[in-house]
């Protein structure tokens, strides 16, 4: 019983860290699709008295993947709609070119304001549309999701690590009369502290193993997706598996980082 409670003891705050760096990484990848598919959606309206091109767009803008003339039939379609009475044939041919401009990545605000500025310098361009108060909503919202995702990883992070470090230590005091007779003999400084290594794999592996299957059924259940809210998003079961590797080998440099420091502040042998 005192075996399993010490056990516990260590896993619960290794189980805390990795729970907590896994739902960083969720949250990191779900926010970079979301990006990706938002900077698919999202488009800037040009309007030019002149036709435009992909090629001179991009000479002063290289993020600027695709561009899409709008039908002048829309405008006229929806003059007709609110009953302007004017001759549409005639309009036709005064009417500037609409584009919609479509960027490679999801721009900052920063970013935003400078393509809005390079694509007023073109010739013929007469506005820019960035729809930046939308814009900045959204971006501001992904940028708040990934900074309190970190505020609380490094909460728990320093937290469980205090733990993690209190339960290697009581180990050390439950083995350091063997580890003493140890060093008596000569023994090197992981030979002693071995029982205490071999200890902390077997539960970084219960730690890991844990964090991997909660995870995995919050996602085939879609709980967590829509808790977030984002229904949309797919997350590939070899990512999670992927990421369960770097759990693993987290949760072993934690616990062999605490073995060793706990090991040299113990007394030293004449």
């Amino acid at each position: 019983m005192k075996s399993l409670k010490n056990h516990i003891s260590l896993i619960i705050p290794l189980f805390a860290i990795l729970f907590a760096v896994e739902f960083y990484f969720i949250i990191d990848k779900i926010i970079a699709e979301y990006e990706a598919n938002l900077s698919k959606d999202y488009s800037i309206i040009v309007v030019s008295q002149k036709p435009l091109t992909l090629v001179e767009l991009k000479a002063v803008e290289p993020d600027i993947v695709a561009i899409k003339e709008v039908s002048s039939e829309l405008i006229l379609q929806r003059l007709k709609q609110n009953g302007v009475e004017v001759d549409y044939k005639e309009l036709k041919n005064f009417l500037p070119h609409f584009y919609k401009v479509y960027l490679g990545s999801f721009p900052s605000a920063s970013t935003l304001k400078h393509i809005k500025k390079v694509l007023q310098s073109v010739a013929g361009v007469t506005r820019v549309e960035t729809f930046t108060k939308v814009h900045e909503k959204i971006y501001h919202f992904l940028i708040f999701l990934k900074n309190i995702s970190k505020f609380f990883l490094a909460i728990i992070f320093v937290t469980s690590i205090m733990l993690v470090f209190k339960q290697i230590e009581i180990w050390n005091l439950e083995h350091s009369e063997r580890m003493y007779i140890m060093a008596l003999f000569g023994a090197p400084l992981w030979m002693r502290n071995a029982i205490l290594i071999k200890l902390s794999i077997i539960d970084t592996i219960i730690s890991t193993l844990l964090v991997y299957a909660i995870y995995s059924y919050l996602l085939s259940t879609k709980y967590l997706k829509e808790l977030l809210g984002f229904e949309n998003i797919t997350i590939d079961s070899h990512d999670l598996l992927k990421d369960a590797v770097w759990l693993f080998l987290l949760g072993i440099l934690i616990s062999v980082v605490n073995v060793l420091i706990v090991s040299w502040r113990q007394p030293k042998i004449v």
